[in-house]
């Protein structure tokens, strides 16, 4: 029998080698995705706060274009201080998302941040998360031995056996299926296949593709 994933995720931002220009991009993007979240609904710092931080470096590396060494001083320290807020911020979503280990990844990602990839280290459940790219989900299932190959087939129609779309048989137990239509609920179901030939479709799991 499997068992439920114990997956803690680790949100990561990579703001280190980023340009002034691009950490700015970046943070309007996360505070863009983050303002109409239901799932972080008590950020911590405030959006209003990390925008207000985000405009102040914005502001000074438009004064630091005269090149003059105090107004390029003052963007070092702008930009240290929306970092600093920016490393908070991680850690709130990154404890949001780790309150439910079958849902991490995708609330994570949900942020707009990213996400350091990780082998879990206990049995896996048969699972469907979003990804960030859009229309796309991945699908991972538990494997024992003698599997040899697995195959997901999703429908928007469980009900119409002929209705379900294969991904094809390969060796891997996780795959990424794409070109989904995004607002819309998919059903996904997956079988084993040994040297003997596959194995029963198991019960279909629900997600609605982002």
């Amino acid at each position: 029998m499997s068992t439920t994933i114990i997956k803690l995720i680790t949100v990561v931002l990579k703001l280190s080698n980023m340009s002034v220009a691009t950490v700015i991009a970046t943070v309007e993007s996360i505070v863009l995705k983050m303002t109409t979240n239901t799932n972080f609904t008590t950020p911590t710092p405030t959006l209003t706060t990390v925008t207000g931080l985000k405009d102040d470096l914005k502001a000074a590396a438009a004064d630091a274009a005269n090149g003059s060494k105090a107004a390029k001083a003052l963007v070092k320290v702008k930009l240290r201080s929306l970092k600093l807020s920016m490393k908070t911020l991680r850690a709130y979503v990154e404890t949001i998302a780790n309150a439910n280990a079958l849902t991490a990844e995708q609330v994570a990602l949900s942020s707009g941040m990213g996400v350091k990839a990780v082998t879990p280290r206990q049995k896996r459940i048969f699972t469907v998360l979003n990804t960030d790219i859009l229309g796309a989900v991945k699908v991972f299932c538990p494997r024992k031995k003698g599997d040899v190959a697995f195959e997901f087939e999703y429908t928007t129609t469980p009900a119409d056996e002929r209705s379900y779309v294969s991904t094809g048989p390969k060796a891997s137990a996780t795959r990424t299926v794409p070109d989904l239509e995004s607002v819309k609920e998919y059903w996904f179901r997956w079988a084993a296949i040994t040297k003997t030939g596959r194995g029963s479709w198991s019960d279909p799991i629900s997600i609605t593709v982002t």
